[in-house]
């Protein structure tokens, strides 16, 4: 992927130190990658950004939101979920003297760099932010889960598909 236009970053050249907060509004398709042009995140998504300024070193809090249109996995039913990530990375003054990379959420940052670019990292936290499997607890039509209200009084749906009939009798069998 080629470098383009930077999407969400902040502004660190004259920063005076202290905390500063940044308030970011972006859409799954200003990112241009194939991972986020999914149906999945149709809406607006919401990304705050505190930046933590010493002389030293740029602590940077990632804070995403976004609200996600699922079909479960199970029974297909539309669901929707706000989805919310956070991640941390500390920019650190100064050059990589000693030839290691450093690691993930520590990253060198010259002295004159005049911004420092967070898409990527927003990117990254919105995709781990994703569910890895997606259902409805509280939806009627699908009977594989139950409310915990209805676990708690005792009641269960005397209506069953054959399919769970037939889970039913696997379960009985192996037991």
């Amino acid at each position: 992927m080629g470098r383009e236009k930077e999407l969400i970053a902040i502004r660190i050249a004259g920063l005076s130190e202290g905390v500063h907060e940044y308030d970011f509004t972006c859409s799954a398709t200003d990112f241009k990658e194939p991972e986020l042009n999914c149906p999945e995140f149709r809406n607006g998504i919401r990304v705050r950004v505190v930046a933590q300024k010493t002389d030293s070193e740029i602590i940077v809090d990632i804070e995403t939101a976004t609200l996600a249109e699922f079909s479960c996995d199970i029974c297909l039913a539309p669901v929707r979920r706000e989805l919310a990530g956070g991640y941390r990375i500390v920019f650190v003054y100064g050059e990589n003297r000693d030839g290691q990379e450093p690691e993930e959420e520590y990253r060198l940052l010259e002295h004159n760099a005049p911004s420092i670019d967070l898409t990527e990292d927003v990117r990254e936290t919105l995709l781990l932010s994703l569910p890895m499997k997606v259902v409805c607890t509280g939806n009627p039509d699908c009977g594989v889960y139950t409310n915990e209200a209805d676990e708690k009084t005792g009641e269960r749906s005397e209506e069953k598909n054959s399919w769970q009939e037939s889970l039913e009798k696997l379960k009985d069998k192996f037991q």
